[in-house]
């Protein structure tokens, strides 16, 4: 109940869940109800899993909300700048020339792009499926090309679903090794778990250790018991190495999945070559410290061995994640507490994404260079060359919560491609390096003005939970939730009505409740589903389908002490523990028959390109003269790729958009600190300043992305003037990583010279 302060001011105490990251924390908050503001964000004491912990970006929960700079109704662009016009105006447009284009020009006239966001917001996601259907483009592109596909691909392959990401289990792990990924900062990445340094302290408190793998010392690495520097894009080759020492030392153990795994034998002849020593000149790991890591990983019953993006986004970030994984299966470490499990999500599935046989990569190709689609995307670094493709041309684009002129390889070509296209809409909050370039911008509301309920990251938590978080204020007149947005496109193209379109994705998801239950036992109808079914806004409705035919589920009854999004919003802590992590292999492996093809086409049809490099870098290591260094990324506490770069606690201190080097590198090259270092591709060169630091590897420098606010036409006036930098991605081409379409971002080869 809401509480008078002394001042008489309606205040009431708020408990919601952050929308920020992954590892979605519980938070406190006070709230002035007659001034609807946010007065004060604090920690959850009593959240079964971050009690009381929070970063700083758990307080962008009301600075995006204040945000003056953020826009409340949809524009268009006009001869004489940005006119705000009605949403009917708006969507009627949109609709007409998207219509027409597809019409005269074909489907594939039409290009979708989707930037991360979108993950964070449960009803756009629903509702995104009904759009991808509605336009039909084989033009689609995401974020996903940019960090993630490999993990995916590699996922697909050995256990038959896009989305069946294993995790660690760090409540139970006694060995945590971490490659590619820096959880102390990021809050996890396809890995929920708050307060990620106090984890890790847990796991020595209970003799356990932390080993760190990257060519920085991280934040992570820093809180770890030991860090291992390794070259960029070499991973593949270290865990390659590893696997031989399992197979050399004979310690294979399949352990419960020994009945369902095929062609260790194949595997065992397929990494022959790439011993520990044969290797360290390439990784910069000596073979002393791998045989020692394998040692210290099978002599512990309960080890995790997790990756993540910095693995994906290389020249073999298929065959880095392929080893990553194999080495779990090889050692039994895979589907064991304290090893990589799976997560159970209370909404009972890992996503929409292709089961089975049926391949989620080449089924289209891109019009230019014919590269093959990955996940139903083709790389976003394409994107420039595709929209001008000479006689197959990109007419018209949607942009949803994405920015892909900063976050996307060769995103300044990305932006003059932009300005050929017939029509452009984005759907975010501002206008931006990207956005700028639009003829309509329709904007939704933010996560104090809408509920939220974690569907996505459940999927991927090291402990299962539940959590709903109600809207906190109720929206500026005129604004629409995202999902909504994309809901009323999608029935427009389509020449449905939005309340219809809305009936056809609930139908299929009583359809799938009903099947569900089925499976359980339960007879369901779809009469005691609608008579029964709650949620203040269809989407709420439709989680609590989930919710309620899931595997916590109360099935409409037939299991009284089950799950319903009514009982989780009941809950003092707007978040519901569900248990540890359990066993669930065999029974959700999607292969035909079940089987785990160590050997499957995808991976080994990259063998022959993986030796071939592995050759040309060796001879390389021989005739090393010194100047080439290789780009690595990185994140800053504060930084969320682009996205709160205008706002202003997150803007304050020393400038982060610096290039990091190692003191060796600095003296050879002549740079100090606090000077300016000019770096060098074939395709472009940046000025920025200088930091120097021992965190670095020799040979390799660190440039953080999202940056590059400069084109002085967004509306973000606070990132343009207090945090503009430069973008990393202008500096690196279109190169990817052949077997999954993934764009090369780390291990870049760059000429740094003192300026």
């Amino acid at each position: 109940m809401p509480n008078l302060d002394t001042q008489n001011k309606n205040i009431e105490t708020l408990r919601r869940i952050c929308p920020t990251c992954e590892a979605c924390c519980g938070l406190v908050m006070e709230v002035d109800r007659d001034e609807q503001k946010i007065i004060s964000i604090k920690g959850d004491p009593d959240d079964h899993r971050s009690k009381g912990y929070v970063c700083a970006k758990s307080q962008a929960f009301n600075y995006i909300y204040e945000d003056g700079e953020r826009l409340r109704h949809p524009v268009k662009k006009t001869a004489d700048g940005w006119e705000a016009i009605s949403w009917d105006e708006a969507l009627d447009t949109i609709s007409e020339k998207f219509i027409y284009i597809r019409d005269k020009f074909g489907k594939d006239a039409l290009s979708l792009y989707v930037g991360n966001p979108l993950g964070h917001d449960f009803a756009a996601g629903i509702y995104l499926q009904s759009l991808m259907a509605s336009i039909g483009t084989e033009r689609f592109f995401s974020a996903g090309t940019v960090d993630q596909h490999p993990q995916q691909l590699v996922c697909w392959g050995l256990i038959g679903h896009e989305w069946l990401f294993p995790v660690p289990d760090l409540e139970r792990t006694e060995l945590m090794i971490c490659m590619g990924a820096n959880p102390v900062v990021s809050q996890g990445s396809i890995l929920g778990q708050p307060n990620m340094k106090n984890t890790m302290r847990s796991i020595r408190k209970r003799g356990g250790k932390c080993v760190v793998i990257d060519p920085r010392r991280t934040e992570t690495a820093d809180a770890a018991d030991q860090h291992i520097f390794i070259k960029p894009g070499t991973d593949a080759y270290f865990l390659m190495a590893f696997a031989q020492v399992l197979f050399d030392e004979d310690k294979i153990d399949l352990a419960h999945l020994a009945d369902y795994v095929d062609n260790v034998d194949a595997l065992r002849e397929a990494v022959r070559q790439f011993t520990p020593e044969s290797t360290a000149a390439v990784t910069g790991v000596s073979a002393a410290v791998t045989r020692k890591l394998v040692a210290d990983y099978t002599a512990t019953p309960r080890a995790s061995l997790y990756g993540r993006i910095g693995l994906c986004t290389q020249e073999f970030g298929l065959a880095s994640h392929w080893m990553l994984m194999v080495i779990s299966i090889l050692n039994g470490k895979l589907d064991q507490e304290g090893g990589m499990m799976f997560a159970t999500a209370p909404t009972g599935g890992s996503g929409p994404g292709v089961n089975g046989d049926i391949k989620p990569y080449g089924r289209w190709h891109s019009k230019v260079r014919g590269v093959p689609e990955t996940c139903g995307e083709l790389p976003a670094s394409l994107m420039a060359e595709e929209i001008t493709a000479p006689g197959n041309e990109v007419r018209g684009l949607l942009t949803i919560c994405g920015n892909p002129v900063l976050s996307v390889p060769r995103g300044d070509k990305i932006r003059e491609a932009m300005d050929t296209l017939d029509f452009m809409v984005c759907l975010d909050i501002y206008i931006n390096e990207t956005t700028s370039r639009a003829d309509i911008i329709l904007p939704s509301t933010v996560h104090p003005e809408h509920s939220n309920v974690d569907v996505t990251f459940q999927n991927f938590t090291t402990r299962n939970y539940a959590s709903f978080s109600p809207r906190t204020f109720e929206p500026a007149e005129g604004l629409k939730d995202l999902g909504e947005i994309i809901l009323d496109i999608s029935a427009r193209m389509m020449g449905l009505s939005s309340e219809d379109m809305d009936g056809y994705v609930y139908q299929g998801i009583v359809d799938m409740a009903i099947k569900r239950a089925k499976a359980e036992g339960y007879e369901l109808t779809a009469g005691k589903i609608n008579s029964e079914v709650t949620g203040d806004t269809s989407p709420e409705r439709f989680v609590d389908l989930m919710f309620r035919s899931g595997p916590y589920g109360d099935f409409f009854g037939h299991n009284p002490e089950g799950l319903s999004l009514d009982k989780l919003k009941k809950h003092p802590q707007a978040s519901m523990d569900l248990g540890p992590l359990k066993q669930r292999m065999p029974e959700i492996v999607r292969t035909p028959g079940q089987r785990i093809n160590l050997m499957h086409e995808l991976f080994a049809d990259d063998l022959p390109r993986l030796k071939q490099r592995f050759d040309e870098l060796t001879a390389e290591q021989a005739k090393a003269d010194g100047q080439q260094m290789l780009l690595i990324g990185r994140r800053h506490v504060r930084d969320m790729n682009s996205w709160l770069h205008n706002l202003k606690p997150y803007v304050r201190g020393k400038n982060r958009c610096t290039i990091k080097v190692n003191p060796l590198d600095a003296e050879r090259i002549g740079l100090v600190e606090g000077g300016t270092a000019k770096v060098v591709t074939h395709v472009g060169e940046a000025k920025l300043p200088v930091e120097v630091s021992p965190e670095m590897m020799e040979g390799v420098v660190s440039i953080p992305h999202g940056f590059g606010h400069i084109y002085g036409d967004s509306q973000q006036s606070l990132a343009e003037s207090a945090l503009p930098g430069i973008s990393c991605n202008d500096l690196i081409d279109e190169s990817l990583d052949v077997a999954s379409s993934t764009c090369v971002v780390n291990g870049v080869p760059v000429q740094v010279y003192a300026h």
